[in-house]
């Protein structure tokens, strides 16, 4: 290499700037979340299966404790509150932080009563995980529940939110569960404002309470 691009080569800047590649491209793939979305799913159905299997879930004098822990490890893996903001749709755009809060509490607690309430206890229950559909941030988990001679498919969606995948909606045989409860939503903030969608979530949670278990996710 000879004239003006002999003095441009320069082996010690060349090597900074493959060096510097380098550290970017690791930096890129050591960004992402540590655990793919199937091992996320995984973790959480192995944790809750643990939960069911323990004293607290046996013994029924202690079921409101079982059902603390039970809402203490899913959300450990499920985002609520992004499942509160797609459920609630464009409104949520409108409401200020401490909206955001209060609604996703109370919508916290009426899934509690309307679904944790009824997860009976571990009876040999199986996971299979058949399929991982992966798109940039999002992904979708395609899983079985095999219970005796029943199977159900259960698929869950998630997305990667603070460097971890985590679960914002669940599929129950076709039902979307934000589906489910935003048309829901949608009929009360119609004609109302977040307050009164806050009020019936809070009075469906005492219904619930006063009642037990009516076997529907109504509002």
């Amino acid at each position: 290499m000879t004239g003006k691009h002999a003095k441009c080569f320069r082996p010690g800047l060349i090597l900074t700037q493959a060096l510097c590649f380098l550290v970017l491209t690791c930096a890129t793939v050591l960004a992402g979340p540590a655990t793919g979305p199937t091992d996320r799913v995984k973790q959480g159905a192995d944790e809750l299966i643990q939960i069911l299997k323990g004293p607290h879930f046996q013994n029924p004098a202690q079921h409101d404790e079982a059902i603390a822990i039970l809402r203490e490890a899913a959300e450990k893996y499920i985002d609520f509150e992004e499942v509160t903001k797609l459920t609630v749709g464009r409104k949520w755009l409108d409401m200020p932080e401490a909206q955001h809060k209060e609604i996703t509490e109370a919508f916290i607690k009426l899934l509690e009563r309307t679904y944790l309430k009824r997860i009976p206890t571990y009876n040999n229950e199986k996971v299979n995980y058949k399929k991982e559909l992966l798109k940039g941030n999002r992904a979708m988990v395609l899983t079985e529940i095999v219970s005796g001679d029943k199977t159900i498919s259960v698929n869950f969606r998630l997305k990667v939110i603070e460097n971890q995948w985590m679960i914002y909606d669940v599929v129950a045989e076709g039902v979307s569960l934000v589906k489910n409860y935003r048309s829901q939503f949608a009929q009360i903030l119609q004609d109302g404002t977040p307050d009164d969608l806050i009020a019936r979530i809070r009075d469906r949670v005492k219904e619930l309470d006063a009642k037990g278990d009516d076997e529907t996710d109504k509002l």
